[in-house]
């Protein structure tokens, strides 16, 4: 289980998070919702230290893993890796074959015996769905779908006990978005598998929870929390309906009822469109299938 508590995180002259509280489960699939720029992305870099990297970045607060502050000076960022693997919304191949990719953490941050490491090699890459014949492909030469395989692969290889995922279904054909749902639905029986994503359509078919981070001008927070369902169907916060309604019903739908919207600027808007979000009719969020 995962605790954020009090997360702040501060960069480029703005608040980015403030105060920011999150539980996550042991295991299952947990979607992280909301507009661009609202800090999700930093919530994961942040779960792994990667913002340690960054001098721009100041993070306070803590986030204990079963009871650990993975941030406590104790704690090194290799250990934290190790627990917590990241899959960023670009993956970038490493030089050499799909089998170097998959085995370089292992031979590089793990006292594992070559028998040790080829077995849990092939075990990972079996189990995102890659073919032996890929094994030996160079990885700058496979496809994009291909290439987010061998970052998973590379990733649980190390069997980490939290698996972060940045925009997974980003640029993926159809067919290779439901071979990504199949792969985390597995994944997520054994692990905590986080997704921050603005697909609505995945978010339905693999959360087991959402939450729905907002950016308020003092820094962005989680303001509603809940089962897919109740959070893409009847959500009751005025945030969350906006982005919902805007997902499923395009940006038309914020623009219906004031036609001045139209040629007004998304920031200087927003405080109007929330209000008449907040005020219209309920309404069908969701097509019928």
């Amino acid at each position: 289980m995962i605790h954020f508590k009090k997360l702040t995180v501060r960069g480029c002259g703005q608040m980015i998070l403030r105060e920011l509280e999150l539980t996550l489960p042991d295991r299952g699939t947990a979607v992280l919702l909301g507009p661009s720029g609202c800090g999700k992305t930093t919530l994961l870099r942040s779960a792994i230290r990667e913002d340690e990297d960054d001098p721009d970045l100041e993070v306070s607060g803590t986030i204990e893993l079963n009871g650990v502050d993975l941030r406590a000076k104790f704690v090194s960022p290799l250990a934290v890796r190790q627990k917590i693997g990241l899959i960023p919304q670009r993956p970038v191949a490493f030089p050499g074959t799909t089998w170097d990719n998959v085995t370089f953490a292992l031979k590089h941050t793990t006292r594992l015996s070559k028998q040790e490491i080829e077995l849990r090699a092939r075990a990972a890459l079996e189990e995102v769905g890659l073919e032996e014949e890929v094994w030996k492909r160079e990885a700058d030469c496979l496809s994009g779908g291909q290439l987010k395989r061998v970052a998973i692969a590379r990733a649980i290889a190390l069997e980490p006990e939290v698996l972060l995922m940045d925009e997974p279904s980003n640029g993926l054909d159809p067919l290779a978005v439901v071979r990504l749902e199949r792969l985390i639905v597995r994944l997520s029986e054994h692990r905590l598998v986080v997704l921050v994503t603005h697909d609505l359509h995945l978010t339905r078919r693999v959360a087991n929870v959402v939450h729905f981070l907002w950016p308020f001008p003092d820094g962005c927070r989680v303001v509603e929390s809940g089962a897919p369902e109740k959070i893409l169907e009847v959500p009751a916060r005025p945030e969350t309906k906006l982005f919902v309604q805007a997902a499923w019903e395009g940006a038309a739908a914020l623009y219906e009822s004031d036609d001045e919207l139209e040629d007004c600027e998304a920031e200087e808007c927003m405080p109007r469109r929330m209000r008449l979000v907040h005020e219209s009719n309920p309404r069908e969020l969701l097509p019928e299938e």
